[in-house]
């Protein structure tokens, strides 16, 4: 089952990235005779693998009466009689992943057995690959807040890459809040989805997506697994980045958490992608992209194919980061109003969004000697200068208020008295206060 289900996504994957390798030559005309065989082949191929079984039917008996009709009599460049193909396909379903093409090379390619060496050759150098990407677990850090963030761009199969995600989802076991970005995932495994899914849920399985896949008629139950390593995090909050480019298994993900009301999505609607391709070859000059599963939401009951998984909270794809951390900040605050960690996270994000206007004059009101610190002015920025150390560039988060860069843990503010700065405090998030009286 294992096979299939990544077979599944691997298939719609590939077909999204696959190319036309034809070169632009004179091909040879076609003949009434290839006209036939192809539309045959391909009415065959509807009947027998379109994931809608009525509407696959629909389509070809669609092209049997255009046939008898004489639309395709007088096309004589292969490449335009495979275009019209896809128009008429597309005229009777509405599904934008039908494509008919021309190509005799690659029909030619998928018709040779390769050697066992050369694809297990193949498959070392696919595995290879997937490690040096440390199968697509491209960043985990621990944001300001105890907000984890990790970066996925693929879901990749758990057979191989379910250590590297135990691993980092242990890391992240102490976070207050996860943000999972899938800007830039185009899917992967099935499998990588449950397996992913169930650091969310406790050890009682959770239905998610089922799976049918047409070619074989069976429909697989996805659902979260009741072991599992690592730490679970059924508590935690959880908002996921989402865009246009968003697909595939990164949907079922999106689809299957939103609709268990489990995780916060943040960006854009997603691709549309829900249901796989396969390439079919057609005759020997033609290659059928033919939709052949569908994902099945267990709450639902429907899919995202076409319409994308829509956002909860709705921003441009490059504001979602933001948007997410400041959201999970507020509702974290919610709870804990007198956190000061979070108060200042929250304060620092919102002057990273909203940088403070300061002009020069009022800089310069805060230079002086406090203790045995320096305020200097220099380059339209103030810099904290204190005997052998770096010195450290000051950025305005409020009124008076300032922090230093790349040292998220402390804050400094200037204290005033009769509208004069008359000292200067120094704040760090273990609650030290630090206090130094401006010298004269």
């Amino acid at each position: 089952m294992k096979k299939n289900l990544s077979l599944f996504f691997l298939i719609l994957l590939y077909c999204c990235s696959i190319q036309t390798v034809s070169a632009q030559d004179a091909s040879p005309g076609l003949t009434t005779t290839e006209k036939t065989e192809v539309l045959n082949a391909v009415s065959k191929n509807l009947m027998e693998l379109y994931v809608y079984p009525e509407t696959g039917k629909k389509m070809a008996d669609q092209l049997k009466i255009n046939a008898k009709k004489g639309d395709y009599d007088l096309l004589k460049d292969p490449r335009e009689f495979a275009d019209k193909l896809s128009k008429d396909l597309f005229a009777v379903c509405k599904d934008k992943h039908f494509t008919m093409r021309y190509d005799p090379q690659w029909v030619k390619e998928s018709k040779k057995e390769k050697p066992a060496k050369d694809k297990d050759s193949e498959m070392q150098k696919r595995r290879a690959l997937e490690k040096i990407q440390n199968y697509g677990f491209k960043e985990a850090r621990i944001l300001d807040g105890n907000i984890g963030y990790l970066n996925l761009s693929r879901f990749a199969d758990p057979t191989e890459a379910g250590t590297t995600a135990a691993a980092t989802m242990n890391f992240f076991g102490h976070a207050s809040a996860l943000i999972i970005d899938l800007r830039n995932n185009g899917g992967g495994s099935a499998n990588m989805v449950s397996l992913l899914a169930s650091y969310f849920f406790d050890s009682n399985p959770r239905p998610l997506n089922d799976i049918y896949w047409r070619p074989t008629n069976e429909t697989f139950s996805m659902k979260t697994l009741a072991a599992l390593e690592g730490k679970r995090m059924p508590d935690c909050p959880v908002y996921v980045l989402v865009s246009k480019s968003t697909f595939s298994a990164a949907e079922d993900f999106c689809y299957a958490l939103k609709n268990l009301k489990r995780i916060t999505l943040v960006g854009e609607t997603t691709g549309g992608g829900a249901h796989p391709v396969m390439p079919v070859p057609i005759a020997e000059r033609f290659l059928l992209n033919i939709p052949v599963g569908r994902s099945i939401s267990s709450v639902t009951k429907t899919d995202w194919e076409g319409t994308g998984v829509k956002p909860d909270l709705e921003v441009q794809q490059k504001e979602a980061l933001t948007t997410a951390r400041r959201h999970a900040l507020e509702q974290l605050l919610s709870k804990e109003p007198n956190n000061y960690l979070l108060n200042w996270a929250l304060l620092s994000l919102k002057a990273e969004m909203q940088p403070e206007q300061t002009d020069a004059q009022l800089l310069k009101s805060y230079t002086g000697t406090y203790g045995e610190g320096k305020i200097t002015f220099e380059n339209g920025h103030l810099n904290f200068e204190r005997p052998n150390r770096v010195i450290q560039v000051l950025s305005p988060v409020g009124s008076d208020r300032f922090h230093i860069e790349n040292f998220p843990y402390f804050e400094m503010r200037f204290n005033r008295k009769n509208n004069q700065i008359v000292s200067m405090t120094r704040l760090y998030d273990d609650g030290g206060i630090f206090t130094d009286l401006l010298k004269p």
